[in-house]
């Protein structure tokens, strides 16, 4: 039986835009004219190139699928995201991906490359990855390749990131062969590139987002709130496996809190009432890195904050449905109000720069204009997830503690060490203060005493300072010996090294000091023999005036005798008298 296959065309799409034409022939004809020009006109491989920018956060398990198409740039976000909501597609027949790193070197091969970054700080993070840095002509910029510091342990494990900052992911297409040229045998397949993905890595840090809420105890049952189990329906229905995403909503808790009484008109969940009564708040903690257009969404310019109000509407508008459903059923009385509230939480030593909106109550009349920019999700459109660095000079008020971050008292300071702001602001010295709270230096950092005494010390601390560097910076020739055939340098060759203007002005600055001393000396002797001066004449005065006191005493005495007259404080006369 002859196998010999007829001479056919076979097309194969490889693409959405690109079609590959497969040409099979016979080995009897390979030498035919008619081949040779159809492999020239029609063997042709147009293969795509996508390039993505991918935003990877800390401490998260991503799943970045091979074929995804360009994003599509629109004027508003809604219509981006309409545009965009699905950019996977179908890998074609016969065809496996293969991920390079930009060492081309093969990592992983699969139609999904997984990714997990270690949570980390975002004092970690050097800003310089936001910046577009200078290169030379003719060298690519590559200012979105990260840069850490030095001092930070474990950061170089980060996805090996030194040499997976940008990854390739390459289609390997094989022909496709029908028959057989001669029995039992087949054709040989060959493997050509049919798409080129490039993918680019930004890590960040993200913070951490809670969407709380609650409704009165009214209408609440004994032990479980009565949302729980709407939202736990709207959290598995989010799950697809063909669009990658496996669980938006990474954790769901409830937990009863007592009523408090606001302090702002501006604080979020507003659920005031005089009973001594608590209500239940179940919590959802959201992951918003699946599925991938939240990865190729930037923090920074409102598309990923557009993804997020889109989907805090989407849990909002359910969980509306569910409770009028229970209310239609009878088993709700009256009419609700939910309260609802958002917690960014950032690493320690991070905050972000924006406040945490308020989000308005939730209630039933929402549902007659259920749209994203009248809706209660709208105050988080402009909302951007990422943590930043404390500013020099602010850290938490207790060291690693999920706290904002708060200006360094003083006595403290922060910034110009590399100590990162997570672990709390140093102190200054023993004796050393800070003039002002936040400080940046330990150069701030000065002597605690009065004016007098700091002015004192800087000065002669400035003089010597300035002592050192004149001495250092004016270098002269050196001053060298030779001894039994070895260059040898004297100990005393910095005497050489002086210039002589620093001789004269060191000579004319020690004649100076020399001089105010001596005058100081001099004073002070004459101060000395002043004194001993004043001490001889206070006393020669002492005894003038001790001898001018008895020779009025001896002239009374010689003045009552000749008078007859006995002096009444003269003990002898009384004794003759009586």
């Amino acid at each position: 039986m002859n196998h010999n296959l007829i001479d056919r065309f076979t097309f194969k799409p490889t693409s959405q835009d690109c079609m590959t034409l497969a040409l099979y022939k016979s080995s009897d004809r390979m030498n035919s004219p008619f081949y040779l020009i159809s492999i020239a006109l029609f063997l042709q491989i147009c293969s795509e190139k996508v390039q993505h920018t991918v935003w990877l956060p800390a401490g998260k398990q991503v799943r970045i699928p091979c074929r995804l198409r360009s994003v599509e740039k629109s004027k508003t976000f809604e219509r981006w995201a309409q545009r965009n909501a699905n950019l996977t597609m179908d890998f074609a027949s016969n065809s496996i991906a293969g991920w390079y790193d930009r060492l081309g070197r093969l990592i992983h091969v699969g139609e999904v490359l997984l990714v997990h970054v270690p949570a980390f700080e975002a004092s970690e993070l050097s800003v310089t990855q936001y910046v577009s840095r200078e290169a030379a002509p003719n060298e690519k910029p590559m200012n979105l390749i990260p840069e850490y510091k030095k001092w930070i342990g474990g950061v170089s494990q980060l996805l090996e990131v030194h040499h997976m900052d940008s990854v390739t992911c390459i289609e390997l297409q094989a022909s496709t062969a029908v028959g057989f040229q001669q029995p039992w045998r087949q054709f040989e397949r060959e493997t050509h590139i049919g798409n080129q993905i490039f993918f680019t890595f930004r890590i960040y840090a993200q913070p951490m987002i809670i969407w709380n809420y609650a409704v009165p105890p009214e209408i609440e049952f004994k032990n479980r709130s009565v949302l729980l189990k709407p939202i736990e329906e709207w959290c598995s229905k989010q799950r697809s496996i063909r669009k990658y995403v496996t669980n938006i909503c990474s954790t769901i808790y409830q937990q009863r809190r007592p009523f408090i009484k606001l302090t702002s008109p501006t604080e979020t969940m507003p659920l005031v009432h005089s009973t001594g009564l608590g209500y239940i708040e179940v919590g959802i903690v959201i992951d918003l890195s699946n599925p991938p257009l939240n990865l190729l969404a930037s923090p920074t310019d409102g598309e990923l904050g557009y993804l997020h109000a889109q989907l805090k509407h989407s849990l909002d508008t359910y969980v509306l449905v569910d409770l009028e459903r229970q209310i239609n059923l009878g088993d709700i009385d009256g009419t609700i109000t939910v309260a609802t509230r958002i917690q960014a939480i950032c690493p320690p030593g991070s905050h972000t720069y924006m406040a945490i909106p308020a989000l308005r109550n939730l209630n039933l009349d929402i549902l007659l204009n259920n749209t994203l920019k009248e809706s209660s999700a709208s105050a988080l459109l402009s909302f951007q997830m990422l943590c930043h660095p404390c500013d020099d000079g602010q850290a938490p008020r207790v060291p690693y503690a999920f706290d904002r971050c708060h200006s360094c008292p003083r006595g403290y300071y922060l910034g110009s060490t590399g100590w990162p702001s997570s672990a709390g602001c140093l102190p200054c010295p023993e004796g050393f203060t800070t003039d002002k709270v936040g400080a940046i230096s330990i150069e701030e950092c000065k002597l605690n005493a009065d004016a007098v005494t700091r002015w004192t010390l800087d000065y002669l601390l400035h003089t010597w300072f300035t002592l050192e560097r004149i001495i250092a910076g004016h270098a002269g020739p050196d001053t060298e010996t030779r001894a039994l055939g070895q260059h040898q340098q004297s100990p005393w060759a910095w005497l050489g090294k002086t210039d002589k203007t620093v001789w004269i002005g060191l000579s004319v600055y020690v004649l100076l000091i020399f001089g105010l001393t001596a005058m100081a000396i001099y004073r002070l002797h004459l101060y000395y023999r002043l004194q001993s001066i004043f001490k001889k004449q206070y006393r020669l005065l002492l005894k003038a005036a001790l001898i001018g006191q008895i020779n009025l005493v001896s002239h009374i005495k010689q003045r009552a005798k000749q008078g007859g007259m006995t002096p009444v404080w003269d003990g002898t006369n009384e004794l003759s008298r009586s």
